[in-house]
């Protein structure tokens, strides 16, 4: 009987501590093209999850799963459509403090995958262009305030880079 005892409290020490560490974010992001990539889209919205793992106290590695969405505009006499980017990026972030205002700097590595646009042209005709899946990073930084993350991110993925502001909730622990 005394190990059937142990034995559960050996379980549920092990999974709340796994739970203490085991965290994610989520919210909206809006997105600033930049670059000829600016120059054929408008502003963007989207939405990631971040789900992520205390390494340490100060470390945190994750993966943002995300979709963003951006306006199209025009650009000497082509009309570019609207298109979007599905993004997966492992993560890693350092918390330069463990208060309740906690600065952080961070960057992912990752894929983005771009969807195809529709390209119209002056004298009447389009063109659609073929989705493609790019590599890219991002470097990040921002802070957190409590369970709030207000955070930067540069993503640069070659001819489609962009600045996101992310605006976050932080759930479960990692307080």
């Amino acid at each position: 009987m005394k190990k059937v005892i142990l034995s559960i409290c050996t379980v549920v020490f092990f999974a709340y501590t796994a739970t203490a560490q085991f965290h994610f974010e989520l919210g909206p992001n809006f997105n600033v093209p930049q670059g000829d990539f600016g120059d054929a889209y408008d502003l963007g919205i989207g939405f990631y999850i971040e789900p992520k793992y205390a390494f340490n106290e100060n470390i945190d590695l994750g993966l943002v799963l995300g979709t963003n969405g951006f306006a199209g505009a025009d650009l000497g006499g082509q009309s570019y459509g609207a298109t979007s980017a599905l993004v997966v990026l492992p993560t890693g972030t350092y918390r330069f403090s463990t208060s309740k205002v906690t600065p952080y700097a961070g960057l992912g590595l990752g894929l983005y995958r771009f969807d195809g646009a529709e390209v119209s042209v002056a004298g009447g005709g389009s063109v659609e262009t073929e989705g493609e899946t790019k590599f890219g990073f991002a470097p990040r930084a921002g802070v957190y305030l409590g369970r709030m993350n207000l955070g930067a991110a540069y993503n640069i993925v070659s001819d489609a880079n962009y600045l996101q502001i992310n605006l976050g909730v932080r759930i479960l622990s990692r307080d």
